[in-house]
């Protein structure tokens, strides 16, 4: 049996070798297994080093090293933290200016497929293609947390990072659909079946470790519903220096949203409060305040102007 430790690769009384791992380093397994005592052992006790399994020794890759990687530990493009319609697990309650509170939670999420790129997990380098899906749903807290109407994304990604820039190209379909409960309620509301098969192309620029820099450009190829070919989207992340990695820190974001739909006029979602972030997993848990101006980020309702003010817990991929 061996035992690996830092400087050396030790046994017991039944079968010892001491081993120099500067030299066990450069072995491989068939080379360790046709040699009874390998080139560094500096004492032995008992018997010879029989034949090991060929998993004796793995290369482990550095981060800096590009190697193809099937179902990735991280990502080289997030989603905005103020986007009222990107990939994640929140909820946020608000009030709306002329009258009534609401409640939008959102499931759905972004993961890795493929990536050839570095190992690491925070700030990877290289490309990966991506898989993202949410549901965005919206209740109605005055009339029994009806829901008002659900917005379905799915889509796929191919991403890269570079430095401090990263890029996406690819796909992503919406759908939009009113709630049972509202058509009950509202029996005159003529529903409208809003749809959208798009590609979207974004670009991100790290400008300095706290502070994150994005746009993109979505075309809709096939639409319905009153939608348009057209959509924008711009903004900016400040997330400062945490005070504490295990307690977080501050975080800062504003999002605008254009639309052909309703004539360019942008929309506007700002959020300010508190983030943690995961040690290895390039996650962040945040809470805090939101305020958002313009048209519906319901694109069942997508011609309604709304401006709201509220609060939210946002888990981030």
């Amino acid at each position: 049996m061996l035992l690996a430790v830092p400087q050396s690769i030790v046994t017991g009384d039944d079968g010892i070798a001491i081993v120099s791992w500067s030299e066990v380093a450069g072995l491989t397994a068939e080379s360790v297994a046709t040699v009874e005592e390998p080139a560094g052992i500096l004492e032995t006790a008992g018997d010879p080093i029989g034949p090991l399994p060929p998993t004796f020794i793995t290369a482990v890759p550095k981060q800096d090293e590009w190697s193809w990687q099937t179902l990735p530990e991280g990502l080289m493009w997030h989603s905005y933290m103020a986007g009222p319609h990107e990939p994640r697990i929140s909820t946020v309650l608000f009030s709306e200016h002329e009258g009534g509170a609401f409640w939008d939670a959102t499931l759905g999420g972004r993961v890795g497929l493929l990536r050839y790129g570095t190992n690491d997990v925070q700030r990877p380098q290289g490309w990966q293609w991506d898989l993202e899906g949410a549901v965005i749903t919206r209740l109605d807290l005055y009339n029994s947390e009806d829901v008002e109407s659900n917005d379905f994304r799915f889509g796929t990604e191919l991403t890269k990072a570079s430095g401090r820039w990263s890029l996406k190209f690819g796909y992503f379909h919406i759908s939009s659909h009113v709630g049972d409960e509202y058509m009950e309620r509202n029996p005159s509301f003529k529903r409208i079946n809003y749809v959208t098969e798009s590609l979207i192309l974004g670009a991100s620029y790290q400008a300095y470790d706290s502070l994150r820099l994005y746009g993109e450009t979505a075309f809709a190829f096939k639409m319905s519903g009153g939608a348009r070919p057209w959509q924008f989207q711009t903004g900016f992340e400040y997330v400062p220096q945490p005070m504490s990695r295990k307690w977080g820190g501050p975080f800062a974001a504003m999002n605008l949203d254009v639309r052909e739909a309703v004539g360019y006029a942008p929309s506007l979602t700002a959020q300010a409060g508190w983030q943690v972030p995961g040690s290895r997993s390039g996650r962040r848990l945040r809470w805090g305040a939101q305020y958002s101006n313009g048209y519906s980020s319901q694109f069942e309702f997508f011609q309604r102007r709304e401006q709201t003010i509220g609060g939210g817990i946002w888990f981030d991929y």
